[in-house]
């Protein structure tokens, strides 16, 4: 795919994944770990020979064994001792680099000063031989419209839920006060440049209601433009001013005409299906009940 339209992966899943590891270290949980991590790029901290020459930082531990460092997020970096240069690097190229035999190293050691995800050199051998084994996949272009579908499903389920549930009370007052501004926003800012950018503020609608002191809802149309199944016609977002407890529903096309569904992203990041979406009349008094049930009782 063109450089130009490639989308970061982000790591919050894959951080979720090792903090479930370090607290169970089961055969399961690493092999979660694992399948995340193989297309995954990651930060690597490196020193410069010359201008053009980075070199990976390592890291010994108190054993003197030596370690690739490698770190799934900027934020996980440590201030200091601050290294050179930052590398963006996939994971099975990381792994290249462990795999040589004249650098001597016990290994990889992922988020050192926080996770320490250690993985041994033996693990690094038999992921590197495995994906020495995998024919090479060509790149594939997108479409314009391919890439639309793309970046709709990143901010539908990905970009908006994840800004909402870390920046509860700043994104739903930004939300709230720059309404359709806002939203078009975060769609410029996923397609990076605005020339592969179909939409326009006219393009979103936002309504955002106080229904009581406990509970403030805001529903965002989306463009329908070049809709396919599991793209949002709209989504619903609540929050409660008191608990700061918040909500994210998505109203979705389904391949069934007339059929939409409705399910929820959870501060987790996960998709949950709640069943089919009312008739639209109905729709928001469905969500004000959901965002008020929470551990089988009404809250109010």
């Amino acid at each position: 795919m063109d450089e130009k339209v490639t989308m970061e992966i982000t790591n919050d899943r894959l951080e979720e994944a090792i903090k479930e590891y370090a607290a169970e270290r089961t055969k399961e949980n690493l092999s979660t770990v694992l399948n995340l991590l193989r297309p995954t790029k990651l930060f690597v901290p490196a020193m410069l020979k010359a201008p053009d020459q980075p070199m990976p930082c390592f890291i010994k531990n108190n054993s003197g064994e030596q370690f690739f460092v490698a770190y799934t997020s900027k934020e996980q970096i440590p201030a200091e001792p601050k290294s050179q240069a930052l590398l963006s690097m996939p994971f099975p190229a990381c792994n290249n680099i462990v795999v040589k035999p004249e650098l001597k190293l016990n290994g990889m050691v992922i988020n050192p000063f926080s996770d320490n995800l250690v993985l041994k050199i033996e693990l690094i051998q038999k992921l590197h031989e495995a994906d020495q084994k995998v024919p090479q996949m060509k790149q594939v272009k997108m479409t314009p419209q391919q890439f639309n579908v793309f970046v709709k499903k990143q901010v539908e389920f990905g970009v908006m839920p994840k800004r909402l549930f870390a920046e509860t009370d700043t994104f739903v007052e930004r939300l709230c006060e720059e309404r359709e501004a806002f939203v078009n926003e975060i769609f410029a800012e996923t397609y990076k440049e605005a020339k592969l950018n179909p939409y326009t503020e006219a393009d979103y609608s936002v309504m955002a209601l106080d229904i009581a002191e406990d509970l403030t809802l805001i529903r965002v149309d989306l463009p329908e433009k070049g809709m396919i199944p599991t793209l949002c016609y709209r989504v619903y977002i609540t929050v409660n001013p008191q608990t700061k407890k918040a909500g994210y529903y998505t109203i979705e096309m389904t391949k069934e005409k007339d059929v939409h569904m409705l399910a929820q992203i959870l501060p987790s990041g996960k998709r949950e299906e709640i069943g089919e979406a009312p008739v639209e009349g109905a729709e928001l008094q469905k969500i004000m009940d959901l965002a008020r049930y929470e551990d089988g009782e009404m809250t109010s």
